[in-house]
């Protein structure tokens, strides 16, 4: 009670000191909590999307009494580099399902737009996007409907659904939920980045609670001379810390809620869609622990740090025999870090292994937090060894040869985010080789079509060669031929006699050929003149295309020359006119005259009267989901981490000023100037800094070796972005430096010698 009594009642100096620790383990709370709530606003999503979803396969209900199915497709496409996704949908009869958040499912010519669709297309930047949505608009999606308050959504209706790619009937929508699959890389991205931003945060929240340690010593060496023992000055200094940790949580709590009401207004891509406030709930247990772990923190470094220090009546004076930090137990985190990873090499590399996991996991943490452990015994010797220079100079190195514990401690929360974004980078390399296409050129356009007309694919490729800035348009149009058992396939190619001579050097064509391979590779099944086959044909009312009979004609014509760009079997279109509408699938793709952003928005624009059957997409589309999610969410949190990074920089040098303003006034008031002042106080946090930067690119780059090791992967690093790392770290420096100007010019004043 009288330690909570101290840090109350301590007047305008107590107060200073309690605020600026309430100041640091609030952010640092702030943060655990954002931390505890992505499980649950990833999981809200997912359920949403899930509600949602239209069964098919096993997952397909059965038929519901009173029901009229609807015919219903995804479909999935980008505008401006945004995800842009919906259901096209046909209904049977007023008693369709509704999805979640939709009044009415649209008829055909009528669409359903999320809100962030709808405005978009009502702006001048959806210009593009408009003539793929002409329909008429009925109503938009309520919340419970969309994954995100900016989420790109609709519901079209069309004529005909049965027949397109991908349509399923549709009595109930929803699916059961089911978790991410995550590989050994992706799994280890996740671990890594959680390490690496969360191990900073708990560092800070540490720092947070040492703050004004001088002035604390004090009052408890006076306390002693009124008769208090050593157990009691102890429980004392737990009792402030409590204090103090106690009001950071409630500001770290009212930080959490202000910055949740804010997030659903950030539209940004890499949120995808954003987020609902609903959805930023931590949950209770984790809620719980962080208010238990918190204070006890607080409380057990109180305690800790006194074991060095000497309370006496007298005076505070550090014990001799320990004052100079051991390292032997330092090294223990490291050693134990290095040998669980080299124990688990090539484990990763080809799946997630159970038992890999918890060793992995562990030596993560433990070489991460090696960084902060051992960064203390560094700076001590490094500056222990230094000397001379100009007065800005020696006042820093002096200051730091006395109390080198709190930047040291600060350096090492900003040692531990450089070490573990350096390692997450590295391990990113191989991670976008194996998610990310080969081939990723902005420009390139590729088209698909499956289940569509005979004819309305093969009018797929004039439609594209006709558009302006296309420089070459390939195209590939096919139809599924099986043999009368029912044994053997192939896809038979479909195309005109112009494309057949540009594929290979047949010259004799005409509209009505069939082309085979004298000699199939591999026994594959090739027809011949007058065989009976099986040919996919589109069914109209039904759910994918039917097999019909059709009697090869006349005109095969087995030739060597086809290559593995017609296949097997070529047919010109006139060669199918026994078969009653042939089921085509076609893919196309398309390389543009120039570097246009916006090529890939005029492909989709100009598919608009094939309606949602072809569908076209930029080759940097293909990156995988689950990666790019992951990628997004550590992106944010490295964000988050380095601007509190920031901000321990800039608490702890405001602490350092206000419980050195005394002296400051004194060195100002003996003619020592300001600048000299803001210099020394630029040295005493670049040292400290700049012995960290070493550190962490050493602790990183080992840690990225091990990594890749128990991955299997090849060792390499992005030199440029370590860099970039390492320049950002100094620019932190700097500016919290800039920002404490104000504050040093204030302390160095004559006011300050007023003893208060």
């Amino acid at each position: 009670m009288l330690g909570a009594r101290l840090a109350i009642g301590g007047g305008r100096a107590g107060w200073g000191r309690l605020a600026l620790t309430a100041v640091g383990v609030g952010l640092g709370a702030a943060v655990l909590l954002a931390a505890t709530s992505v499980s649950h606003m990833l999981q809200a999503r997912d359920d949403r999307g899930y509600a949602r979803g239209i069964p098919s396969g096993e997952l397909k209900s059965p038929a519901l009494l009173g029901v009229d199915p609807v015919y219903a497709a995804m479909r999935q496409s980008q505008f401006d580099g945004r995800n842009l996704t919906g259901l096209i949908v046909q209904k049977t009869g007023p008693n369709a399902p509704l999805p979640p958040g939709v009044d009415r499912l649209p008829d055909a010519g009528e669409v359903v737009l999320s809100p962030a669709l709808k405005e978009l297309l009502s702006s001048p930047t959806g210009e593009l996007l408009r003539p793929r949505f002409a329909d008429r608009v009925v109503g938009t999606i309520d919340p419970v409907g969309l994954a995100g308050p900016h989420e790109l959504f609709f519901y079209v209706g069309v004529p005909t659904v049965s027949g397109q790619f991908g349509a399923t009937e549709v009595y109930r929508f929803g699916v059961p939920s089911s978790p991410r699959t995550l590989d050994g890389l992706l799994w280890l991205l996740i671990v890594l980045g959680t390490a690496a931003l969360l191990l900073p945060v708990i560092v800070f929240v540490a720092t947070s609670t040492r703050l004004a340690a001088a002035a604390r010593d004090r009052r408890l060496a006076a306390l002693r001379l009124v008769g208090a023992d050593g157990e009691q000055v102890r429980r004392i200094a737990a009792g402030e810390a409590f204090v103090g940790a106690v009001v950071g949580l409630v500001i770290g709590m009212a930080l959490f809620l202000a910055g949740r009401t804010v997030v659903p207004s950030i539209d940004v891509t890499a949120l995808q869609g954003g987020i609902f406030v609903e959805d930023i709930r931590p949950e209770w247990t984790l809620v719980a622990l962080i208010v238990i772990a918190v204070p006890l923190l607080a409380v057990g470094i109180a305690v800790f740090s006194l074991r060095r220090v000497m309370i006496e009546p007298l005076g505070v004076v550090r014990r001799a025999r320990d004052q100079r930090r051991k390292l032997w137990w330092r090294l223990a985190p490291p050693v134990l870090g290095i040998a669980l990873l080299a124990t688990q090499g090539g484990r990763l590399g080809g799946g997630l292994e159970g038992s890999s996991q918890l060793p992995v996991s562990a030596g993560i943490v433990l070489l991460l937090s090696s960084v902060p452990l051992v960064l203390p015994w560094i700076v001590e010797r490094f500056v222990s060894k230094l000397g001379g220079g100009s007065p800005a100079w020696q006042l820093a190195v002096r200051r730091l040869q006395l109390d080198s514990g709190t930047p040291a401690r600060v350096a090492g929360g900003v040692a531990v985010v450089l070490a573990g974004a350096i390692a997450l980078q590295t391990v990113f390399i191989p991670a976008e080789s194996r998610y990310q296409p080969a081939d990723a050129r902005p420009p390139s356009v590729s088209v698909n079509m499956a289940n569509a007309g005979l004819e309305q694919a093969l009018a797929l490729g004039a439609t594209l060669r006709k558009m302006p800035g296309a420089e070459t348009v390939t195209v590939s149009v096919t139809v599924q031929l099986v043999s009368a058992d029912g044994r053997d396939g192939i896809a038979m190619q479909v195309g005109t006699c112009d494309e057949l001579a540009r594929l290979t050097a047949i010259e004799q064509c005409r509209d009505g050929d069939l082309f085979t391979a004298a000699k199939p590779e591999n026994g594959e099944f090739v027809p011949t003149s007058g065989e009976r086959v099986l040919v996919a044909a589109d069914a109209p009312g039904r759910k994918q295309s039917k097999l019909v009979e059709w009697t090869v004609p006349a005109s095969v014509r087995p030739t060597h020359a086809l290559t593995s760009e017609t296949g097997a079997v070529y047919a010109t279109p006139a060669a199918l006119a026994g078969i009653t509408e042939p089921a085509a699938n076609a893919f196309a793709h398309v390389q543009p005259k120039s570097n246009d952003a916006n090529f890939v928005e005029y492909v989709r624009n100009a598919l608009v009267p094939f309606g949602w059957s072809a569908y076209a997409f930029a080759v940097t589309d293909g990156i995988d989901s689950t990666f790019t999610l992951i990628g997004r969410v550590l992106m944010i949190g490295s964000v988050i981490t380095l601007l509190l990074a920031a901000a321990s920089l800039l608490v702890v040098a405001l602490e350092q000023i206000r419980e050195r303003r005394r002296a400051l006034a004194v060195l100002a008031a003996n003619g020592v100037p300001r600048i000299v002042l803001a210099r020394s106080l630029l040295w005493q946090t670049a040292v400290p800094i700049a012995i960290a930067v070493v550190v962490a690119v050493a602790s990183g780059l080992v840690l990225a070796g091990l990594l890749l090791y128990v991955t299997g992967q090849r060792l390499a690093f992005d030199w440029t972005t370590i860099a970039v790392f390492v320049a950002a770290a100094i620019v932190a420096v700097l500016a919290s430096a800039g920002c404490t100007l104000p504050s040093l010019w204030q302390a160095a004043a004559a006011e300050g010698l007023r003893d208060e």
